[in-house]
């Protein structure tokens, strides 16, 4: 039944903006999603689509926490996370691609008030503040990237365009200091992170990260070099300790494990 609504939904021209209820631990609420990020989410329920998401926010978000999704998408994060923090809570949702800050924005329109309050920056993270360009792919926008770290081909791409980047540092400076951090950023990890010295040498926020394969010895060494701990969550969404980074790691500074 799944494969099959999968391979109807292929043959659907354009992307449409349709409702979808997130799971019930979070609370009653609905986001607006498109099949143009993940053809996945036209099937019902979450466990095709953003499983990890869930379990990271069930496990390491609690009420009255400051959270900052980097590389948001959608906000399915963002919005999980609001509706664990609480009125008392604060997300921040940084997205680079202004049709998906825009979705998210219909999201909130409706959101319940009992939900922290979420911000969505439309921008990118890098390295340094500047401006760099944002290639869209002409499939599956959960893999736009920045061009200078690589990925798709500018032959594969629908269309590139200038954003604005901004740093983890200089975020710091204008959001509250976050108690977690999801940074999936397509290969721009690196940049991320030397950006953020400051956050995580001072404020030490636990983070979940997406890390490119070429990308994982750099990560692994910067963060062991700061005194953090990886592990990595199995398909129940249970903790794992692991030696270095990969694909999706949980970094915690030692002083918070245990």
């Amino acid at each position: 039944m799944i494969n099959c609504i999968v391979k109807a939904a292929r043959k659907v021209t354009g992307p449409f903006i349709f409702k979808k209820r997130l799971p019930a631990k979070f609370g009653s609420a609905s986001i607006c999603v498109t099949s143009r990020s993940d053809i996945r989410l036209l099937v019902p329920g979450w466990r095709r689509s953003a499983p990890d998401l869930m379990f990271v926010v069930d496990r390491y978000v609690r009420e009255n926490d400051t959270v900052w999704d980097i590389g948001s998408n959608l906000g399915i994060l963002s919005f999980c996370a609001a509706l664990r923090a609480g009125a008392s809570g604060q997300v921040y949702s940084l997205e680079a691609d202004p049709r998906y800050a825009d979705i998210q924005s219909r999201s909130l329109m409706r959101f319940p008030a009992h939900a922290a309050r979420v911000d969505i920056l439309c921008a990118a993270v890098a390295g340094e503040m500047g401006i760099l360009e944002l290639l869209i792919p002409k499939k599956g926008h959960a893999r736009n990237h920045l061009t200078s770290v690589g990925g798709n081909s500018a032959g594969e791409a629908e269309v590139c365009k200038p954003v604005i980047t901004v740093t983890l540092d200089w975020l710091l400076d204008h959001w509250q200091a976050p108690d977690f951090v999801k940074i999936d950023v397509e290969g721009a990890e690196v940049l991320a992170v030397q950006g953020g010295s400051r956050l995580f040498r001072e404020v030490r926020p636990a983070s979940y990260i997406e890390c490119a394969k070429e990308n994982r010895k750099f990560m692994t060494d910067y963060f062991k070099g700061l005194d953090y701990e990886f592990f990595a969550l199995d398909d129940s969404g249970n903790e794992q300790a692991i030696p270095e980074f990969v694909f999706n790691t949980v970094v915690k500074p030692r002083e918070k494990c245990g």
